[in-house]
């Protein structure tokens, strides 16, 4: 038989009525028996109970009511309740620890700290000593300019041997002092923590940030030396070493331990440009270049050319004729493989160095030139010139350059390295800094780095350009001849193509187009190895190919749609770990672009959501939004998977302006599961704002 509630409801108003208070206790009873979320009934059950002496069972619906409305966030009807109990329980620790908490919850600090006292002195008389201390630490939160309680907090822990407590709380107390501006007190507080873990870089950072406002950066930064030659693998210890030889006007010294901190993990080189920046603003050009030529090549495979050459750029524009940001200037043409500007900045390079009186810089650039515009017979007399000069026989230095040259059709994708050679000290007692640039055979980089060997001269003007044609046509079949070998048939007739609409109808280049022909005829139907991998084009400047295929694990040829799809979506993976969001899109999309949104293996689904996710990292959350739409069409998801994307969706809508849709899809994230990520703060913020 159905139960009818209202009808147990009146019944219970009924008995009430008639003073049968027990009558109406089970009336009540079978109402909330029927319906347990009904905590107002519940309520008066409790009340009921209570009457009529039967404590237990009032205590337990209060207790349920207290839970439901502290959950909710209802803190004062939530008191109102455990005040309830506490005066059926006068003596009970659970009620006045839930008491404290609601208090402070609401913000009635003074009621938070009276409730934690009272917890805290019951266990300091059963001899709960660590319990008591975690009521006394909770006491010292309330206050974030309560020094004293914390102290002796502190000192408490350290009395009980707890060692790791002690620290975290000696720590909060010097950040306390520290904020309100007592750095003596906060420094004697951070050394006490230093005394028990001496690398614990929450401590040096507060002691740093205080011995720093009184005025001793170099004296802390020379406890900071300490500390990193006793914890050489800290790498945090350096970072605020570097920042406190900064903030001492140490700059010298900052670039010393920066050169350390780079030699022990090279993906730190962005300290470099910190000092970069300060030698600019101080208009120390010699020692920005020196540090902007130990990172070049860190900032250019890193993806950090433009801001590279706006740093190239302040140093010319404070001293246009700086012999190391021309050489910087002309590396960084070569590596946007812009044959006009790099052939503008070696001209420039060869004019400063030759009133510089810097011959091998000379001698370099005329190289490169004589390479790139072997027409101006300008560059080769002067070359010759200074071949004459200075006594330079035969050699290999023309053909070594050559083989580093910028290449209109090249490959811009070699592994250059920087090699960071501890700084030395000179007979003066002053430090000279070093790098090492080693460029791989693949680097299309203008390097003048190392010994220039004699250069033979060229018998005429003539003969030496006609000479740098046939070596660079040589090459350039060279390499196409290694595309081949490596079965990239459809890359070596491209590069056929392009060489023959260069260099015009010679035999050598037609031999080889009949080669690829005939190679091409032989395979019909198969997918050559070139779809295998990304197009050269799509490749970013300074990630070499080869490494890209192996890191992903792509060494095997594969064919077919699945190979297509596994590649793209591999690489497309790798780039947006890297940061490189633009061309995993790319990639990403020519993978989704072979599949079905009702793929059985759920491709589709993986590729739509991570497109849409890296839409969202672009700031372009309209494209999100289709991805995300796309990916919800897919067929079977399961509960997880849909809640994700509703979520993402909101996300997308919110950033997108459209609070209305935003709130549609957090509420229905929030409809069936209330503790999905930080769901539920999103629904009252977009409601408010809303």
């Amino acid at each position: 038989m159905t139960f009818d509630k209202t009808k147990a409801m009146r019944n219970a108003e009924k008995y009430l009525a008639q003073g049968k208070i027990r009558a109406a206790i089970g009336e009540y009873e079978q109402v909330v028996k029927f319906d347990s979320r009904d905590f107002g009934t519940m309520n008066m059950l409790g009340d009921l109970y209570s009457k009529n002496t039967d404590v237990k069972s009032a205590i337990r619906c209060y207790t349920a009511v207290g839970d439901h409305y502290g959950k909710q966030g209802f803190a004062q009807k939530a008191i109102s309740v455990y005040n309830k109990i506490s005066r059926l329980d006068p003596n009970s620790i659970e009620v006045w620890q839930k008491l404290a908490e609601l208090y402070k919850q609401k913000g009635s600090l003074a009621d938070a700290r009276a409730h934690y006292k009272k917890v805290a002195d019951h266990f300091e008389r059963s001899g709960q000593k660590l319990e008591a201390l975690a009521m006394w630490k909770e006491i010292a939160l309330l206050d974030p300019g309560d020094t004293q309680s914390y102290s002796n907090l502190a000192d408490s822990y350290l009395a009980e041997g707890q060692v790791e407590d002690a620290l975290d709380a000696y720590i909060e107390v010097g950040n306390r002092f520290a904020n309100k501006g007592q750095h003596d007190a906060a420094t004697a507080t951070f050394e006490m923590a230093l005394s028990f873990n001496a690398a614990d870089v929450r401590a040096l950072t507060g002691y740093t940030r205080s011995q720093t406002a009184l005025g001793r950066a170099k004296e802390c930064a020379g406890r900071l030396a300490e500390s990193a030659e006793e914890f050489p693998h800290n790498r945090e210890i350096r970072f605020l070493l570097i920042d406190c030889l900064i903030a001492a006007g140490e700059i010298g010294e900052a670039e010393k331990a920066v050169i350390r901190l780079v030699e022990l993990e090279p993906a730190n080189y962005p300290k470099f440009l910190e000092l970069a920046n300060i030698y600019i603003q101080n208009d120390d050009v010699v020692s920005a270049s020196r540090i902007l030529s130990m990172s070049s090549e860190h900032m250019l495979v890193g993806g950090q050319a433009e801001e590279f050459s706006e740093l190239v750029s302040a140093v010319l524009d404070r001293e246009p004729d700086q012999l190391d940001a021309l050489r910087l200037r002309a590396r960084y043409c070569s590596w946007q493989r812009d044959e006009k500007a790099l052939c503008t900045s070696l001209d420039r390079l060869a004019t400063v160095s030759r009133a510089a009186g810097s011959v091998e810089d000379e001698r370099n650039a005329l190289v490169q030139l004589t390479m790139l515009v072997p027409h101006d017979v300008d560059y080769a007399t002067r070359l010759r010139e200074l071949n004459e000069e200075h006594g330079y026989e035969s050699g290999e230095a023309e053909e070594n350059l050559f083989d580093k040259r910028f290449l209109k059709n090249g490959n811009n994708s070699g592994n250059a390295t920087v090699e960071f050679v501890t700084a030395e000290a000179d007979e003066t007692g002053d430090f000279e800094y070093t790098a090492d640039v080693e460029i791989s055979e693949t680097d299309t980089g203008f390097a003048f780095a190392g010994e220039v060997t004699e250069v033979s001269e060229p018998e005429t003007e003539e003969s030496f350009g006609a000479a740098a044609v046939q070596h660079r046509l040589q090459k350039e079949i060279d390499g196409i001849r290694f595309y081949i070998e490596n079965g990239y048939l459809e890359l070596a007739e491209k590069a056929a193509g392009e060489l023959s609409g260069e260099f015009g109808e010679r035999r050598e280049i037609q031999v080889l187009i009949d080669e690829i022909a005939s190679l091409t005829a032989s395979t019909p139907g198969e997918e050559q190895v070139l779809d295998a991998v990304p197009a050269v084009a799509d490749v970013p400047k300074g990630i070499d190919l080869d490494d890209l295929r192996n890191e992903l694990g792509l060494e095997d040829v594969v064919v077919g749609d699945e190979a297509d799809y596994e590649t793209h979506f591999n690489t497309g993976t790798a780039y947006k770990e890297m940061g490189l969001i633009e061309q995993a899109i790319t990639e990403f999309q020519q993978a989704v672009s072979v599949l079905q949104s009702n793929d059985e293996t759920r491709r589709f689904f993986a590729c739509a959501n991570l497109l849409g996710f890296c839409f969202m990292e672009q700031n372009m959350p309209q494209l999100a939004l289709k991805w995300f739409d796309r990916a919800l069409q897919t067929p079977d998801l399961n509960k997880d998977e849909k809640q994700g994307l509703w979520y993402e969706l909101a996300a997308a809508y919110e950033a997108n302006g459209d609070q209305e849709n935003a709130g549609k899809f957090f509420e229905q994230v929030y409809a069936e599961n209330a503790k999905f990520r930080d769901v539920s703060e999103r629904v009252r913020a977009v409601t408010v704002n809303h």
